[in-house]
């Protein structure tokens, strides 16, 4: 759906995107990682013909954006983190108005409404709604043109974990309908949650870039993880220990382990083969704090 090539963008000499290239697959849900300032939001900006670029090329649905912006910019959405819409008008109000100014269709326009639950709040101003409900209408408003690709930065912020979990599920319906999904987050939980596949970049560089099931996967395989509820005595048993709490270890030498930590009563959490999580992927290969 989308290829990007050497694309670089500069603000004043200084590199927001530097020589970044990848590919988005259509009809998947692509998770974009990287801590404040990576280039993220620029490249959503990009993408959707907000902003130029310095160098490189980009093709969304096997259309060049230097030379087709208009008809890119009609199949895509951008779903900001802050709010777009007038709290002053009721929610009915609100997608009246900007289907108007997109020429939605009644099909659409019923379809953004029922995606995101909205239909018992259409009468409601939008300065009274809930923090997630706001959320819902903002993203409803940006399904009016029935994009083919919709790029979400950073849509649950502020929220709680309950309109979370209900927005995450409305954006894997999205999937069902054929709509490729862009996705960035603070959230690991979230990427994990819905997404097929990852990238990760960092000073406007791409780090990685896979399938959510190869980053989740340990990549020295014969690896076994330990997880253990107290550090302190750890240290001075010179164990391997690959964060607070984890120590990592074979196979061969799982038993023997165990038998250590047993000794030396550090109670074990859980042990895990083959897999971690994306947080400590994400800290492994980049080094960085907070995505």
């Amino acid at each position: 759906m989308v290829k990007i090539s050497h694309l670089t963008k500069k603000y004043k000499n200084i590199k927001a995107l530097d020589d970044l290239s990848l590919e988005i697959k259509k009809g998947t849900i692509f998770g974009l990682l990287g801590v404040n300032g990576a280039g993220k939001t620029t490249l959503l900006s990009i993408l959707n013909g907000l902003i130029n670029f310095d160098e490189g090329e980009i093709y969304v649905d096997g259309m060049k954006l230097s030379q087709e912006k208009k008809k890119i910019k009609s199949i895509s959405s951008i779903i900001p983190q802050h709010l777009a819409f007038y709290e002053n008008l009721s929610v009915k109000e609100n997608l009246d108005f900007f289907a108007d100014i997109q020429n939605a269709s009644q099909e659409d326009y019923t379809k953004a409404v029922e995606v995101n639950s909205l239909s018992s709040l259409l009468s409601k101003k939008a300065s009274t709604l809930s923090g997630g409900q706001k959320r819902r209408l903002n993203i409803a408003i940006g399904l009016l043109n029935n994009p083919q690709i919709i790029y979400f930065d950073e849509p649950t912020v502020g929220i709680d974990p309950k309109s979370r979990n209900e927005i995450l599920d409305s954006i894997k319906n999205y999937k069902k309908l054929g709509i490729t999904v862009v996705y960035t987050s603070h959230y690991m939980t979230e990427i994990e949650k819905i997404c097929d596949e990852v990238a990760i970049i960092s000073e406007g560089k791409l780090v990685e870039q896979d399938s959510l099931e190869n980053l989740l996967s340990n990549k020295l395989s014969n690896k076994i993880s330990i997880e253990v509820i107290y550090r302190d005595i750890l240290e001075s048993l010179s164990l391997n220990i690959s964060d607070k709490t984890v120590i990592q270890t074979d196979a061969d030498s799982l038993c023997k382990m165990i038998d250590t930590l047993n000794q030396h009563k550090v109670p074990i959490k859980q042990i895990r083969y083959g897999s971690t999580n994306l947080e400590k992927h994400f800290l492994e290969i980049t080094g960085e704090s907070n995505a």
